[in-house]
């Protein structure tokens, strides 16, 4: 579902230079919206009661990834103000889909070391995956809800100009969002995303 729903969208959209950078669409966004937030770039992305941070390259770049990043951003902000329950609920899904397969990972390692490896041991870290993954859909689906949210906010304002544009970055939030169908810890072996905005760099300074 990662590759078909998430990877395979990232690769076909349009490469062209966007008329925003991240940092300006998100102030776009903010101004027109009743979001009391204070928006700021750090290393990483960030969203709290008081403040939504993104990260440099977000607010730098003026291409669709980007801008969809901090689009999926917003609409979590705009999310949390109507249920903030389901934040409270894709929080607890993503520590819990990195935690979890983890800690089942060192188990397995630890008995390894001491030589205590027994049958179970196997299939308990397969189904600790298999939980893990099946609350990154929650995550998932609530990131979906929150595309779904800023894309309905896209249409009724002039915030992107150009239609393409606003189509893509439609799409693009929720092929990002899909990237929670895979447990966090097992996204490492996932570099499709860093790949797909380096290849849209190429293509746009060509």
């Amino acid at each position: 579902m990662r590759k078909w729903f998430g990877e395979r969208v990232l690769q076909r959209l349009p490469a062209h230079p966007t008329r925003l950078d991240g940092e300006r669409f998100l102030g776009q966004l903010l101004a027109a919206s009743s979001l009391e937030l204070t928006p700021r770039m750090a290393k990483r992305s960030k969203l709290d009661e008081e403040e939504i941070v993104i990260t440099r390259d977000w607010g730098e770049e003026k291409s669709i990834v980007p801008l969809a990043e901090v689009g999926l951003l917003f609409g979590l902000a705009l999310l949390g103000k109507r249920q903030p329950e389901l934040l409270r609920w894709r929080e607890w899904a993503l520590k819990f889909s990195w935690a979890f397969p983890a800690f089942l990972i060192l188990v397995v390692i630890f008995s390894a070391l001491v030589g205590s490896f027994v049958r179970w041991i196997l299939p308990a870290v397969s189904v600790g995956l298999g939980v893990g993954t099946l609350v990154g859909f929650i995550a998932a689906w609530v990131e979906w809800q929150a595309a779904t949210l800023t894309s309905q906010f896209l249409q009724s304002r002039a915030i992107i100009a150009r239609e393409d544009d606003r189509i893509a970055i439609s799409k693009a939030m929720r092929a990002l969002a899909a990237r929670h169908c895979v447990p966090g810890m097992l996204q490492l072996l996932f570099p499709e995303a860093k790949r797909v905005s380096a290849r849209q760099r190429e293509k746009e300074a060509s």
